[in-house]
């Protein structure tokens, strides 16, 4: 099977281009950028979508969602996705690079969003009227942003940027908002970025513990207290999801993902796999390929 393609900001043209970032009109962005829309691709950027009109579906790591007027979709790099929409889509979509946003601040990172976190992905809500007006009012500041300075320009997008980011956590519940969770935040954040180069190797929760200087105790606090789940539930949750994605987008055989992800024993693998799934790896890979 062909390997699922990963697409960059290179391979956009957008509005009021910048290093490291891309804005643009959805019904633009289908015409001349995106058009085969309906075959599942990752990016390697973080993206935020809004629609304004239209219907359709939008499939993201294996979910689907409905679109419609006030559908907003925040996609992390790696993540697998492909749409099914009606002719009259339309809204507004803008890309960066992690490295774009990131260096303007030093003391906020992207992941510290739940919609941004591999561990927790909020991947779609729902806005009202009132909104969709202020993030339309956002967007095309963003896209006339006609500063000679290209370093200003860059401060006065993201400042846009960030505003929609936090209207955006604003609408989730209490408890899951990474933003505001707990005074154990950027705690939760570490162990994410070290579980994101990690978890195919270590699946113990007492590794990251070691890591993180703190006691595997009080890792599992943390993590109970920011997403209400213990941190093995969390590795293993991120270690399944790799296997989906492998399964439905790579050409190795079940033996080659499971030794990938750190399971020499395929028998193992395979029964944790259906206990987390609710199916074994060729029963979910039949199902969804």
């Amino acid at each position: 099977m062909k390997k699922i393609e990963i697409l960059g900001l290179d391979d956009f043209k957008g509005i009021n281009v910048l290093p490291g970032f891309y804005i643009n009109t959805i019904s633009d962005h289908l015409q001349t950028s995106h058009q085969h829309i309906e075959r599942p691709h990752k990016h390697d950027f973080f993206a935020t979508m809004v629609f304004t009109h239209g219907t359709g579906m939008h499939t993201i790591d294996f979910k689907a969602y409905q679109v419609g007027p006030g559908s907003v979709f925040m996609m992390s790099p790696g993540q697998v996705h492909h749409w099914e929409l009606s002719r009259d889509a339309d809204g507004f979509i803008f890309f960066h690079t992690q490295e774009f946003y990131e260096m303007r601040f030093t003391d906020e990172l992207l992941t510290d969003y739940a919609f941004f976190s591999q561990i927790t992905p909020l991947d779609n809500i729902v806005i009202d009227d009132r909104l969709l007006a202020d993030f339309e009012y956002h967007f095309k500041k963003m896209a006339k942003a006609d500063f000679a300075d290209a370093k200003a320009k860059r401060h006065f997008i993201l400042s846009h940027i960030n505003q929609v980011y936090l209207e955006i956590a604003r609408c989730f519940p209490s408890g899951i908002n990474l933003r505001t969770a707990s005074a154990y935040t950027a705690r939760f954040s570490a162990f994410s970025t070290l579980l994101e180069s990690r978890f195919r190797m270590e699946k113990s929760p007492e590794h990251y513990a070691r890591a993180l200087h703190v006691t595997t105790r009080h890792l599992n606090r943390i993590n109970r207290e920011t997403v209400g789940k213990s941190t093995s539930e969390i590795i293993l949750e991120r270690v399944m999801l790799e296997a989906r994605r492998k399964l439905i987008h790579s050409d190795g055989n079940h033996n080659e993902i499971a030794s990938a992800l750190g399971y020499d024993d395929y028998a193992y693998f395979s029964k944790l796999f259906k206990k987390k799934v609710g199916m074994t790896p060729s029963e979910f890979q039949k199902t969804h390929r």
